[in-house]
């Protein structure tokens, strides 16, 4: 199955959106804002959807959905990297459908073309979110296999939150080298245990320097050192937000030595990254929390973070990504 062109059956077909096509996205992002009661949240233009999809640095790919060759709907998504699976994953921004075109196949054809590129392109995970109210979509997703991580849910700063964030100080971080590698690497899987979420944890020292510092890296990260050690670290990368029409920061993880938790480290960790924010002219900073973690929850609550509450993350895990690419 090619990137350009996948032919559903007679009607429906799937093509990778172009430059000529960012006036049909951008009015598509301003119908799904309207059906999740969100269009006071859309800023920006065409133009500016159309730089940061097919500029010099394109944040974001986009599939459109044509039924008998008029659009009938649009799925947005970018790569993301997972460090617990080692691999990288893609995040589905936004999937959105005209009414008249609903209950014909092509929410199902648009996502088996994505789960096709997340195959090919070696994904570990392909991931978005959902509105709790939205019974008919989670039924959907759910047929196909995605799993809901109904303790999970997205921390954001943005805004006024975002600027008072970045005015602290972050003295003790800087951005990750190669020779970091296994400190990070060794947070990552401390993370992971106590996430628990040992029992995926396939990552490697080399996938995490390929990661980071391959031809093609798929993530970023900082490190915050007090005593001549690594205290805490964080990676993150570029998301991007079609109703802000801006790119984002998202950071994967964040995870703070014990001898060193409550000495500032991880407020440092994200005051230099929400300065990152700023500085590349980003809409938002983003992670997620296990709303078991009470502790973390009051944290990021002090810091400004905003947490969503209403939304839910859904996942396809590989077997899953290649059952759905696989279906017709």
């Amino acid at each position: 199955m090619s990137d350009a062109v996948t032919q559903i059956h007679q009607q429906i077909s799937i093509r990778v959106a172009e430059p000529a096509d960012a006036a049909t996205l951008f009015q598509l992002v301003c119908s799904l804002a309207e059906y999740e009661n969100l269009l006071h949240e859309v800023t920006g233009s065409a133009e500016a959807l159309k730089e940061h999809l097919f500029g010099a640095h394109p944040y974001a790919e986009a599939l459109l959905a044509e039924v008998d060759g008029t659009t009938a709907g649009f799925a947005l998504f970018f790569p993301t990297y997972s460090p617990i699976l080692g691999k990288p994953s893609f995040y589905l921004e936004d999937l959105f459908v005209q009414s008249r075109y609903r209950g014909q196949g092509v929410g199902k054809a648009l996502l088996q073309h994505l789960a096709t590129l997340a195959r090919d392109r070696h994904c570990g995970q392909l991931e978005w979110s959902v509105l709790d109210w939205n019974e008919p979509a989670i039924a959907f997703y759910r047929r196909i296999g995605a799993k809901l991580l109904d303790t999970v849910r997205v921390c954001r700063v943005a805004g006024a939150s975002l600027s008072n964030l970045a005015s602290g100080t972050a003295q003790s971080v800087r951005f990750a080298t190669v020779a970091d590698v296994p400190e990070l690497f060794a947070l990552v899987r401390a993370n992971a245990d106590y996430h628990h979420m040992s029992a995926n944890f396939t990552a490697t020292p080399e996938r995490l320097t390929q990661a980071l510092f391959g031809s093609h890296p798929f993530a970023e990260a900082v490190v915050a050192e007090r005593n001549g050690e690594m205290a805490g670290g964080a990676l993150f990368f570029h998301n991007y937000s079609t109703f802000l029409i801006k790119p984002g920061i998202c950071m994967e993880d964040l995870f703070v030595q014990p001898n060193y938790r409550r000495q500032g480290v991880g407020r440092e960790l994200l005051t230099y990254l929400a300065q990152q924010a700023l500085s590349r002219q980003c809409g938002r900073l983003e992670w997620l929390v296990q709303q078991w973690n009470s502790d973390a929850v009051a944290f990021y609550q002090h810091l400004g973070a905003v947490i969503l509450v209403d939304w839910r993350i859904c996942c396809l895990d590989q077997e899953a990504i290649a059952a759905l690419a696989a279906s017709r």
